[in-house]
């Protein structure tokens, strides 16, 4: 009788503690007026979120794109209804990319490119003599 005695009293202490520790609250609501100001320049942001949404789409409606997507195997309609569900902090981020990213490189560019990197990393590690890649580097210890 003793051990349930404790055992409903240890259930006891502990939900009176659980039951505490949730009443407790974890912030206050705070309400305040909103200036005329502040809801002017949202509005201005949407509308120039609407902008921005009309230029991606106006891209993305172009043939030259419509045929790459297609050669990457992309549905150009199914990539619009992605556009358009898109917020409008996504789609500031992509129309101000379109202007300034570059058109494309082909892979020739970018095998030149990753050649090029490799060839200067492995003459830094031979040159510091961790390598003997090439015989044209002189280590002074050999």
């Amino acid at each position: 009788m003793t051990r349930v005695l404790r055992f409903s009293r240890a259930i006891a202490l502990t939900m009176t503690l659980v039951l505490l520790i949730g009443s407790i609250p974890l912030g206050a609501a705070q309400a305040a007026l909103i200036t005329t100001d502040r809801v002017i320049s949202e509005q201005a942001i949407g509308d120039g979120a609407q902008h921005e949404r009309r230029s991606v789409e106006a891209f993305l409606e172009r043939q030259d794109v419509r045929d790459q997507m297609v050669a990457f195997g992309v549905d150009p309609d199914e990539a619009q209804a992605r556009v358009a569900s898109l917020s409008d902090l996504e789609v500031r981020e992509i129309a101000g990319q379109i202007d300034r990213l570059p058109a494309g490189q082909g892979v020739l560019v970018a095998l030149v490119g990753a050649a090029v990197f490799i060839f200067v990393v492995l003459l830094i590690t031979d040159l510091l003599g961790l390598t003997h890649v090439f015989p044209f580097v002189r280590h002074p210890s050999r």
